[in-house]
């Protein structure tokens, strides 16, 4: 038995009541561990009478996750005798379940016997809830400097790295492994001033910034390890404890403005050439009198200065031009004081050259035309340097055939086109055999001669709606159009070998040579110009290992891919039995007012030898092979059934979304299904929303329509997901009974940057206002995106802003409180 200490026995001679108004929660039990006592603070806690406490009645207010653990907490020391600290959850007089602290000391008679626990009590919900905030605070900091698009460099005075970001860690060019090891002085990167000359790691803003204690912002330049030399904005803020004046580090932020320094080059090198070219001006009076020209004038026109003088600008025209376009030439003029185009004028001797011109109206303070200014220029040898120009920049010099950018521009054409119709292309990538054999042996001109005539043979087996690329070297790149299928681009293919088998005569020498060709489909092999011309590099490859001078498909790849497809289809097959689905859920939030207006259910998928597969991944196959029935069945009647669990658990009734496949209208009865989900459930219709794509309703076929109607008659809400990425019509607007049109997140990732996008979202939102439905902007991810939404008046939003998709016991505790932390910020 442990010896009493003095405090002991004091708590034994203590009068109890004198603990009665003590702050915090007192109590005490005898030998038996039953309690006989507790002060009336703790009485005025629990809102129950002390005859309710005594002996084990206390703990009927421990919260019921917590109460084995904090009976055998407390029933184990009375066995060892010894001091214990336990937190748990206690119910309050008004229901609501607070943590608190307890701590219990064992106490001993004057004898010295054991004589049982005193403990004390303090509530410390709001020191947790701080705790908590304070780490969730963490988290999105975390997430911040992660998602930012601008790298975040944090350095200590010594120029060591203290933290940072992925997007600097790519902009640099340096893996994680050199991030932690770089110093500001070391040979990773070499530092360049804003001319390109190097610059000492002293003299880089981040290094001033800590030398001086001032911000420092500026451009810098840097080479990369890699080659490569990028341009970057920097800003760099000192770092300074409270009670100092030097700083202790620095944190930089850098953007790569490569792409706009070689803009802003390109601008300053046409203005330049601009200012240094010679062009004629004119000034008139407001009734077009003549009142000086220069001399340039002179040798434009060949009219001197007197002959001008007095005439009006008339006197150059040509005829090649009507009324109508002088007309509207003038009208500008007018109305917005400028002009600026291209005309056709006559000089002296009567030869016709063309011009480009620009005329000014100068207003006096009283807003009255005083003068007219043109300015113009001969622009004939421009207009046939810019035509070569404009010729080189998107060919080969060599075989004059499109260049990547041409290729890459048709391409993007092509595809285009192909998606709107609804028909396949084909692109080709083709590799001359050998042909480093015949550069070296025999010369590089030999070999561009030989290139000259791979071309021109290349031309003569396609159409002229089909694209021929040379890519550079001994690479070509030929895109097919409205081609049915496989075999058309096979004949291609066959051609181009048969066409390629006569040799060559180049200077008198015949020599031979072969292509290894790779095919890839669209849509099957690749939807986008990067993926096609991958995927047709890897069969040119095949082709090369197949021994030459043949082609081969995109097949060798896909039948990995359908092996692999197989395996995912089995497991999937098995996923309902083998309870491996769950639905997490997205909140959406009121923009207004910051509260949380609904959830959107979303399936995951978690396989033992698989982990985690993506839904881009499962939906489309599950689609495929009929399994999305049965598992959209399961969706729907376990987003209800949570729906009711939530309501039950007395959290604020709110819409739970549900997706629904198109797959599902055509083989089930849908509206016997979603009634079977809410009257199993229990789940009132008006807190079931379906989500529909717009495919489903173009289909518009009379069944579809008699479904919609008896889905709306249950009373559930129905909206339109992923709105404004298919027709859009505003003629199934009207005729279904939709209740909101969400965004698609496509529109809103980029609503920030492209002016096209942010129109679309806001055509979308005052379409949906006008039709009176409510508008959702899905995939939100910044607070700039929720300041334009807000503005444009958009209902409500969700996204990764607010928070990802959340188990259901993980989003319990956000709709407990109802509104999210940071929802309602508005930035400046």
């Amino acid at each position: 038995m442990p010896t009493p200490s003095s405090s002991d026995n004091d708590i034994w001679d203590f009068p109890l009541s004198l603990f009665e108004r003590f702050p915090t929660l007192i109590w005490r039990a005898g030998t038996d561990a039953k309690c006989s006592y507790f002060n009336q603070t703790w009485l005025d806690f629990t809102g129950r009478s002390l005859e309710d406490e005594m002996g084990d009645g206390w703990t009927s207010g421990v919260h019921p996750d917590d109460f084995d653990r904090c009976v055998s907490t407390y029933l184990e020391h009375f066995a060892v005798r010894t001091p214990f600290e336990m937190e748990y959850r206690l119910r309050r007089r008004d229901g609501q379940y607070r943590w608190i602290i307890d701590t219990g000391r064992p106490i001993y008679d004057r004898w010295g016997e054991f004589a049982g626990y005193i403990g004390s009590c303090i509530d410390i919900t709001d020191r947790r809830n701080t705790e908590a905030e304070l780490r969730e605070r963490e988290n999105r900091l975390s997430t911040l400097l992660a998602s930012m698009g601008e790298g975040v460099i944090m350095r200590d005075a010594r120029g060591m790295l203290l933290l940072y970001n992925a997007s600097a860690e790519q902009i640099l060019g340096l893996s994680a492994a050199e991030m932690e090891s770089w110093d500001v002085h070391g040979n990773l990167l070499t530092y360049l001033n804003e001319d390109g000359e190097p610059l000492d790691p002293d003299q880089i803003p981040a290094m001033q910034a800590v030398a001086t204690g001032q911000p420092r912002a500026g451009m810098l330049g840097i080479d990369r390890k890699d080659g490569m030399r990028r341009w970057l904005w920097t800003n760099s803020i000192p770092l300074f404890d409270d009670d100092s004046s030097t700083p202790i580090g620095v944190v930089t932020t850098i953007a790569d403005i490569t792409a706009r320094r070689q803009d802003e080059e390109q601008l300053r090198l046409a203005l330049t050439v601009f200012r240094n070219s010679v062009e004629a001006i004119i000034v008139t009076d407001a009734h077009e009198r003549i009142l000086s020209v220069n001399r340039a004038f002179t040798e434009v026109t060949g009219y001197s200065a007197e002959e001008a003088m007095g005439n009006t600008p008339r006197m150059l025209q040509s005829g090649h031009h009507d009324r109508a376009f002088y007309e509207s030439m003038w009208h500008d003029i007018e109305t917005l004081g400028f002009w600026q185009g291209e005309v056709y004028d006559r000089r002296k001797d009567g030869t016709l050259y063309p011009s480009a011109l620009s005329i000014s109206a100068v207003r006096d303070k009283l807003e009255r035309v005083t003068h007219y200014v043109a300015v113009f220029s001969d622009i004939t040898e421009r207009k046939a340097s810019e035509a070569r120009i404009a010729y080189l920049a998107r060919h080969d010099p060599l075989t004059g055939l499109p260049n990547r950018t041409l290729l890459q521009d048709r391409l993007d054409q092509a595809l285009a086109n192909a998606v709107r119709h609804g028909s396949r292309i084909a692109v080709m990538f083709l590799d001359l055999d050998r042909f480093k054999t015949i550069n070296d042996s025999l010369g590089h001109m030999t070999g561009d001669r030989l290139l000259q005539g791979v071309a021109l043979r290349l031309s003569e087996c396609t159409r002229e709606t089909d694209t021929i690329s040379r890519q550079g070297g001994d690479e070509f790149l030929i895109v097919l159009t409205d081609v049915d299928g496989p075999d058309d681009a096979a004949r291609v293919a066959e051609k181009i070998l048969e066409r390629l088998r006569p040799p060559f005569d180049i200077d008198g020498q015949a020599l031979t040579t072969s292509f290894s060709i790779g095919i890839a489909l669209f849509p099957g092999d690749g939807t986008c110009a990067a993926s096609l011309m991958k995927n047709a590099d890897t069969a040119m490859y095949h082709a090369k290992e197949s021994g030459r001078n043949t082609y081969r498909f995109f097949d060798e790849v896909m039948n990995v891919n359908a092996l692999e497809r197989l395996q995912l289809e089995n497991a999937l097959r098995q996923a309902l039995d083998h309870q491996e689905f769950s639905l997490y859920y997205q909140p959406q939030v009121n923009l207004a007012s910051g509260r949380i207006i609904g959830v959107e259910a979303l399936l995951r998928w978690f396989n033992g030898p698989l982990g985690g597969v993506p839904p881009a991944s499962f939906i489309p196959l599950a689609e495929e092979c009929g399994l999305i029935v049965p598992i959209g069945r399961w969706v729907l009647h376990q987003a209800c059934r949570q729906a009711v669990a939530w309501q039950a658990q007395g959290y604020a009734p709110i819409p739970v979304a549900v997706n629904l496949s198109a797959m599902q209208f055509r083989r089930t009865d849908m509206v016997a299904t979603v009634r079977e989900a809410l009257e199993s459930s229990g789940l009132s219709p008006q807190w079931l929303e379906l989500e529909l794509t717009e495919s489903l309703l173009m289909q518009s076929g009379i069944e579809v329509e008699h479904t919609l109607a008896g889905l709306k008659a249950l009373g559930v809400r129905m909206s339109i997901d992923d709105f404004g990425t298919g027709y859009s019509s505003l003629a199934y607007l009207k005729r279904f009974p939709v209740d909101c049109l969400k965004i698609d997140q496509s529109f809103v990732s980029d609503l920030i940057d492209d002016p096209d996008d942010a129109a679309i979202v806001r055509a979308l939102i005052q379409l949906g206002r006008s039709l009176r439905l409510d508008v959702i902007a899905e995939g939100t991810e910044t607070h700039e995106q929720l300041d334009v939404l807000r503005a444009e008046g958009c209902l409500a939003a969700q996204g990764y802003v607010f928070s990802p998709p959340l188990p259901p016991e993980a989003l319990s505790d956000i709709l407990r409180v109802g509104v999210l932390p940071g929802s309602l910020i508005i930035t400046d």
